[in-house]
């Protein structure tokens, strides 16, 4: 359609303006002349039409062709949930167990070394011992909380343990050990036994013969049926413990050889050194400390005349509100 239109277009613009009468050859020259303005127009029309036509003619035999870039993405998001799709139809079908062994199976991922730290008490070998880790099997199936559990059940040194997985074949144990503060006298099974307390207060370690004894003792506080009594007896120890650590050169921790919680005393101190009682009492545990510490440096100097430390029965921080009481006797 549009070529016959372009044709009778084309006849009309070089058609003759009037036809003539005579011969063949009688109207050669007679074709009607345009002026300028009625040229151009047409030269005009004419290139339109031709850029029409080479535009029908390009669309009309292009396909349609995305962007490299359009048909990349998509055929990325096609090749991901079909990879999402086939595991998940695989661990669906009872292939978790098959993965895993497969996994597991992997020599890259196998354990070759064990490293331990931390240890001052306990041997890092008794750490890899009772860790259970066995060399060559998967760090990637590797139970931390399992290992930490059956270190500290075994090490009863063993505060608390930390596993990490060192990428690609060690596995790291970090031990914590217990520090002891004091001795602690606990009932196991009805039998009396002496442990090590860490400065938590938590009883870790039974006492036997050759370990050091070199620490403060704590004693009755089983004589206190009520409960919490005893907790907030028990907590005035731990502060008293605190202070003396300290070390000071009057009150040091080496000084103190036990401390007695009594019902109706409160808090007893005994002396290294000195066998007199230091009735401590309840409440004002930082208070007393301070105040102790300033007696002791009293009695601690030499003196010509007057009370010296040797006569000393008793001390008393709680005599009264603000005042301490010293006992003595003048025979020595």
């Amino acid at each position: 359609m549009i070529m016959t239109r372009l044709r009778h277009l084309l006849i009309s613009l070089f058609s003759r303006t009037q036809k003539t009468k005579g011969g063949i050859d009688s109207g050669r020259d007679s074709f009607a002349r345009l002026n300028k303005y009625e040229g151009k127009e047409k030269r005009n029309l004419l290139r339109k039409i031709n850029n029409f036509r080479a535009r029908k003619t390009t669309s009309s035999h292009q396909p349609f062709q995305p962007s490299a870039k359009t048909g990349k993405w998509r055929q990325r998001l096609l090749l991901a949930f079909c990879l999402v799709l086939a595991i998940g139809l695989f661990i669906k079908s009872s292939g978790s167990e098959t993965l895993r062994t497969f996994l597991a199976d992997l020599d890259y991922f196998s354990v070759t070394a064990v490293d331990v730290s931390g240890c001052r008490r306990v041997s890092a070998a008794q750490v890899r011992r009772n860790s259970g880790i066995v060399i060559n099997s998967s760090l990637l199936f590797l139970d931390t909380d399992r290992v930490s559990a059956a270190i500290k059940t075994g090490l009863s040194w063993v505060k608390d343990v930390d596993v990490i997985r060192q990428w690609p074949d060690t596995a790291v144990i970090r031990v914590l050990e217990y520090e002891p503060e004091a001795l602690v006298v606990k009932t196991v099974e009805g039998v009396s036994e002496l442990h090590y307390m860490d400065r938590d207060g938590e009883p870790f370690v039974r006492v036997e013969s050759g370990m050091d004894f070199d620490f403060p003792v704590i004693t009755g506080l089983d004589l206190i049926t009520d409960q919490e009594q005893r907790t907030k007896r028990f907590k005035e120890v731990l502060d008293f413990l605190e202070l003396i650590r300290a070390n000071n050169p009057n009150l040091p921790a080496q000084s103190v050889s036990e401390i007695h919680v009594d019902p109706e005393e409160g808090l007893v101190l005994y002396m290294v050194e000195y066998p007199f009682p230091v009735f401590f009492g309840n409440g004002d545990v930082r208070k007393k400390y301070v105040r102790l510490r300033k007696v002791l440096e009293v009695l601690y100097k030499p003196r010509k005349k007057g009370m010296e430390i040797a006569q000393v029965t008793y001390i008393r921080m709680d005599y009264l509100n603000d005042k301490v009481i010293v006992g003595y006797s003048e025979s020595g």
